[in-house]
């Protein structure tokens, strides 16, 4: 049954889609004109995937409300949640504390002071999916690329990527992936922008209090504003308030649950004959799902199965190979592939390769550096191989929302 989220964000998309996907390449006009069209197209491509998102959501709420939980701790002003059975947490004596980044949790929190638990964060994971995908859409207009070839790779970017999955799922390991997209696309959009050390800086820091290993990606965004855009020693000072701010908040949060400025939550979590978390016994594991783990076959309708552990990039969002068509000639590409294989690096390492899953989850941070890395190979316009990988992308997608939904995860 559709819900009110839907019919309203149905209804507005209808009247927003000829901004984003009936648009043809627009004739000269006046600076304040191409303005507004392009804020008009953000909007639209926002409410579109609102829709798209709401109605493909079905209407399970997942129970995995980890944030929402932890938005009403701190409105409440305490670091511990109420943590059932069901929710990962780590147990500090009579004490629940959960397992993930903090951002999401802030980000709720004016929500919970209205509808306290009963607040949906299925409802904001769909909210932030749309965002992200608007986002995107921003994002790829600041490359030259045709304006057929941004709507491709954009609705890749929605409807081709996992994030399609995690955003209707709304659990909380998807929360907080869809939140981190959220931030790292402002931080890529404006160094691909204006560049401003200080704005870059801001939410390429509050990204780490989204998904950690987002952190180790900051000397990339140094070097970009250094290397490529010519920002001087002095201007990239002022970078570093926002990666302050983040730390600062990262050490308070662990000092207050664990004694600890480090998150030792999983460790917590984790039996203690089992608590390495980082180890490189874990990588050949780790690499077979990103590039190798395919579905499973079988004579039982619909035949084709995803693995319960997870399915590989290649078997899910094959698009993704065109981020190998950018120029290692251009330095903001070189310097955009190793902040994708910097970012990605910890999860290789990992104990867990994210299990229950359609995907691989783990990367999704890496999503948005691959998106820039596929704009800057595209040389203005998509080819048909490249229509057709993002195609396959998009059906591969679909049957994997569509079987988890009726089948759930491995069957």
């Amino acid at each position: 049954m559709l819900t009110r989220i839907d019919y309203i964000s149905a209804i507005v998309a209808l009247g927003a889609l000829p901004y984003s996907f009936m648009l043809a390449d627009p004739a000269p006009m006046t600076e304040e004109a191409i303005k507004r069209d392009e804020l008009l197209s953000q909007f639209a491509v926002f409410v579109v995937f609102l829709a798209f998102y709401s109605i493909t959501a079905g209407s399970d709420i997942s129970p995995y409300d980890v944030h929402v939980r932890q938005a009403f701790a701190f409105i409440h002003g305490h670091a511990y949640i109420d943590a059932p059975n069901y929710i990962e947490h780590a147990q500090v004596g009579p004490y629940s504390y959960q397992l993930h980044p903090s951002l999401p949790a802030f980000l709720l929190m004016p929500f919970v002071a209205i509808w306290g638990m009963s607040t949906n964060q299925n409802y904001f994971s769909i909210v932030v999916g749309a965002l992200d995908i608007a986002l995107a859409w921003r994002l790829l207009g600041r490359f030259r690329v045709t304006l057929n070839a941004r709507k491709w790779l954009t609705v890749f970017f929605g409807a081709g990527t996992i994030i399609w999955y995690e955003t209707i799922n709304g659990g909380s390991w998807g929360v907080s992936m869809v939140v981190a997209i959220l931030v790292t696309l402002i931080a890529l959009d404006e160094a691909f922008d204006k560049g401003r050390p200080a704005v870059v800086g801001f939410f390429a820091g509050i990204a780490g209090l989204a998904c950690y290993d987002l952190v180790f990606v900051w000397p990339v965004y140094l070097a970009l504003l250094l290397f490529w855009r010519r920002r001087s020693i002095r201007e990239l000072f002022w970078f570093i308030p926002g990666c302050a701010l983040t730390v600062m908040a990262y050490v308070t949060f662990n000092l207050v649950r664990y004694h600890s400025p480090f998150d030792r939550g999983v460790t917590y979590y984790m039996p203690k004959d089992q608590q390495t978390l980082f180890a490189f016994r874990f990588f050949p594991g780790n690499f077979f799902t990103v590039f190798f783990m395919a579905p499973g076959l079988d004579g039982n309708f619909p035949y084709i199965h995803p693995t319960f552990g997870g399915q590989s990039i290649l078997t899910t969002s094959p698009a993704f190979l065109l981020a190998l068509k950018a120029s290692c000639r251009r330095i903001e590409a070189v310097l955009i592939a190793l902040g994708t294989l910097i970012v990605v690096t910890p999860s290789l390492f990992y104990v867990g390769n994210g299990c229950a899953q359609f995907g691989t989850r783990h990367y999704l941070q890496a999503f948005p550096f691959l998106l820039v890395l596929m704009a800057l190979g595209v040389h203005r316009r998509l080819d048909q191989m490249s229509r057709i990988l993002i195609t396959a992308s998009v059906f591969m997608i679909t049957w994997g929302v569509w079987y988890v939904r009726f089948w759930g995860l491995g069957g």
